[in-house]
């Protein structure tokens, strides 16, 4: 084999040589069938890159000297100059943490639930994908799936409020982060980190299941008016992963069961997770045995039933973006395992301790039990299998069938109905007419954006408009699906104070009527501000109970937006000082 005749010396010392020769060495070997491209830069010699400088040669795969036809070789040098052949490398956009702010909500992107007040360290997980309520066609009806341990991660209860990409500062309940934070919406009640009884398709015996999983509800929009002072709507794309791209798309076709399935051993898996990304694994064991560690005063146990899952290095990668031969990492908590036809099979909850070796294997809970029993089902493109949005057996949104009362049959432990699932709910109600936007001038959204301006100059008014920016939708979904809330609306003139009140911030009237039809806007405010207590999450709770007593002489007798103002740049009383978040509520 030929010695390299010309060294970095050489090569350094008159570059524009070497760049003329490279020009040629892309066209010569560009010409050999299998040579991808042609680059430069430093030799790799066993996997280790040495100083040396030579014309590097990317070709789909290594062959044999002896399989080669003498004009398809590289030879060792060209013109004088050093020559390395590598094997093309899969390769995808960096995944590691990924704290990206998506406008478009969908599985694979961060979540968070809240930050530790004592460490300042926020509970980041994954959101697996968006589910439905089983039984409920309604538009609003949007929810999205992950582990318990994420979604009541640091002391979080039910009714919190779930975050993308985080959660807003512990101590002053301000984002850290103003605009790239979303609230999504409350944390439901049913949630479970246990085993739970299960009996698998085209099985007649139960075996305990271990699931980890938890839902929260998305309030989409609050649809006040079509302005541009507040983000009125949030997108979802429901049957979505970010970046999965298993057969050249990004959604969801199917749900899977595999625990009775000896031939899915072996299979190759996907799953997109906040810290690593898009990962390939191998399904190594189904239904194996795993230590689950204590959480949030809940002890150790042994989870049954999992799906073990390493990472497949054959696929291209040897090692994560964080250097671990592993195919997740904490934080990829609550992401969905999709075998190779795009089947949801399972939900990953747990990975490797602290201080374990590079190499680790990964556990996911089945995806079945956890659809069961949080009662939910997932969007898929054309699937209708127990657990598909689309199913007819009662496990979709369509209605239950009468012979689907019972969807898990009962076992040697106690086992759950798809009314008990779906009772751990709040059950929905027939959705209002959604109104229809109002149309804003160019004048008019200058107007409310000066008024808005006008709101924030003081802190007083940015805590009042940051909060308001965290509950808006949830109050539109309370007026619209939550039938007390709904009832209170109406009744007390809700609509007209809202129409009179968005014509006076447009400039088209100069006030707004403190009565309507013998209704006054304090008593409005008083009803409503008990039934958004009483039915409402507990920021939500925490937002009213904070504010109300200052707030409401306020808002009960100003009757322009200027005199609101004035009076909210007045000093508020000091009982009345903004108090540190309050804790959630048990039920």
């Amino acid at each position: 084999m030929t010695s390299p005749q010309k060294d970095n010396d050489a090569i350094l010392a008159d570059e524009p040589a070497f760049m003329q020769a490279y020009a040629r060495a892309r066209e010569v070997f560009g010409r050999i069938p299998g040579v991808v491209d042609t680059a430069f830069g430093q030799k790799q010699t066993g996997g280790e890159y040495r100083q040396d400088i030579a014309i590097v040669v990317f070709v789909e795969q290594k062959r044999a000297v002896d399989e080669l036809p003498a004009d398809q070789l590289i030879p060792s040098t060209f013109e004088g100059y050093p020559t390395d052949v590598r094997v093309l490398r899969r390769a995808a956009f960096d995944g590691c943490d990924n704290t990206t702010t998506y406008d478009t909500i969908q599985g694979g992107i961060q979540i968070s639930a809240r930050i530790e007040p004592a460490t300042g360290k926020f509970a980041a997980g994954t959101l697996g994908c968006i589910v439905r309520l089983r039984g409920d066609t309604g538009r609003e009806n949007i929810y999205l799936l992950s582990n318990k341990h994420v979604l009541f991660a640091f002391g979080a209860d039910e009714d919190d409020y779930i975050y993308h990409p985080f959660a807003p500062s512990p101590d002053t309940n301000r984002f850290q982060t103003p605009g790239d934070v979303n609230v999504l919406g409350p944390t439901q009640k049913a949630a479970f980190l246990q085993n739970v009884s299960f009996t698998p398709p085209g099985q007649s015996t139960a075996s305990d299941f271990y699931v980890d999983c938890a839902i929260a509800r998305i309030d989409i929009d609050s649809k006040c008016c079509n302005s541009t002072c507040t983000k009125d709507v949030i997108k979802t794309a429901p049957g979505s992963i970010i970046d999965l791209q298993v057969n050249g798309v990004n959604t969801l076709s199917e749900v899977r069961s595999i625990a009775a399935i000896p031939s899915a051993v072996g299979e190759q898996v996907f799953k997109v997770g906040r810290t690593t990304g898009r990962t390939v694994g191998v399904i190594r064991l189904i239904n194996a045995p795993v230590t689950v560690p204590a959480v949030s005063g809940s002890p150790s146990f042994t989870g049954r039933n999992t799906i073990q899952i390493d990472l497949d290095t054959s696929a291209g990668a040897a090692v994560n973006c964080k250097g671990n031969e592993r195919f997740t990492e904490e934080g990829d908590s609550g992401a969905v395992v999709v075998d190779q036809q795009g089947r949801v099979i399972g939900l990953h909850s747990l990975g490797a301790p602290p201080g374990s070796p590079s190499k680790f294997p990964s556990n996911a809970c089945h995806i079945m039990p956890v659809l069961d029993i949080l009662g939910i089902c997932i969007p898929t493109t054309a699937g209708t299998s127990h657990g598909s949005c689309q199913a007819t057996d009662g496990s979709g949104t369509a209605p239950a069938p009468a012979s689907a009362a019972t969807l898990v049959p009962a076992g040697s432990g106690p086992a759950f109905t798809e009314q008990q699932g779906v009772g751990l709910l709040s059950a929905p109600v027939e959705p209002a007419a959604t109104p229809g936007l109002v149309a804003l001038s160019d004048a008019e959204r200058d107007r409310m954006l000066r008024l808005r301006d006008e709101l924030r100059r003081t802190q007083r008014g940015r805590d009042l408009h940051e909060i308001f920016g965290q509950v808006r939708r949830e109050v539109g979904y309370l007026v619209r699906n939550r039938r007390q809330v709904m009832i209170a609306w109406h009744r007390c003139e809700g609509p007209a104070f809202l129409a009179y009140t968005i014509k006076h911030l447009q400039g088209r009237i100069d006030a707004v009527p403190t009565e309507v039809n013998g209704v006054t806007r304090a008593q409005l405010l008083s009803r409503m501000a008990r039934v958004l207590v009483e039915h409402g999450s507990n920021p939500l709770r925490a937002a009213i109970e904070r504010y109300r007593d200052e707030l409401m002489p306020i808002l009960s007798g100003a009757t322009t937006v200027h005199e609101c103002l004035a009076l909210l740049e007045e000093p508020a009383p000091a009982a009345l000082t903004p108090a540190p978040r309050a804790e959630g509520r048990h039920r």
